[in-house]
């Protein structure tokens, strides 16, 4: 009898935690059709996405630069968690301290040295302002370091007794044993690259580059139906990856 009221407390406050999490989405949802002078409209959703396409537009470059980054950093994450997970090198152990030590600076600490670095390349309020410093993050590196790590080395041994090069034996012995791993750095990056705000706000100077997500916060206060209906289309792409953990 104590068990069951014990699993049943557990229910219940994992049913609480879920409802709090889904409140803000049915709010948006209700906010984003409901107007109190009135009532019911999809004026919002009308302007958002039919009748000027400039919304739509700046969600799908926000999406492929989101997927470019996903890519970028994927890779940059593999190689060089192979680099200090399987290869023996001198300074291998301080590399990887300076790696550490960059990964627990502020983003807001980074911003103006990456600022200067970008100006230097004449990269300032180009795409690749943004999608640089994403691609080279350290996080990536240190999840797939620790991931590669857990992989024994015997693996690899084996691989290279069956003929396989170093770039066989990491895209098809070492990088499947750590999908684990590889989804983290996916789906992190991901968050990441959506969520930017500070990044195009310092690095770009024109406002017709900027994210979607920056720039629903420049929408004019009459057209909150519209920033709304922007709000469901940004929260729904992070949901559908949400839901893929």
């Amino acid at each position: 009898m104590g068990r069951n009221k014990l699993q049943l407390l557990k229910r219940g406050a994992v049913g609480l935690v879920g409802v709090t999490a889904i409140l803000p989405f049915c709010y948006l949802l209700v906010t984003g059709v409901w107007k109190p002078s009135s009532g019911f409209t999809v004026q919002g959703y009308y302007e958002a996405f039919l009748a000027s396409p400039k919304y739509l537009l700046r969600f799908w470059k926000s999406l492929g630069l989101c997927l470019c980054i996903v890519v970028g950093q994927l890779l940059v994450s593999i190689f060089g968690g192979f680099g200090f997970a399987k290869c023996r090198f001198k300074g291998r152990s301080f590399l990887f301290f300076l790696l550490l030590s960059i990964m627990i600076l502020p983003l807001q600490v980074t911003l103006v040295p990456n600022y200067m670095v970008l100006e230097g390349m004449r990269l300032i309020d180009t795409d690749w302002a943004l999608l640089l410093p994403a691609i080279f993050a350290p996080l990536g590196t240190f999840i797939m370091t620790q991931s590669l790590k857990a992989v024994p080395d015997e693996m690899i041994e084996a691989a290279e007794l069956d003929g396989a090069n170093v770039l066989k034996t990491l895209f098809y012995v070492l990088v499947p044993m750590s999908r684990s791993g590889c989804a983290c750095v996916l789906l992190l990056s991901f968050m990441d690259g959506w969520n930017m705000v500070e990044q195009p706000i310092a690095y770009l100077k024109d406002f017709e580059q900027y994210p979607l997500i920056v720039a629903l916060s420049y929408v004019p206060p009459q057209d909150n139906m519209v920033q709304l209906a922007c709000c469901v289309m940004v929260a729904n792409c992070k949901f559908k990856l949400d839901t893929q953990r």
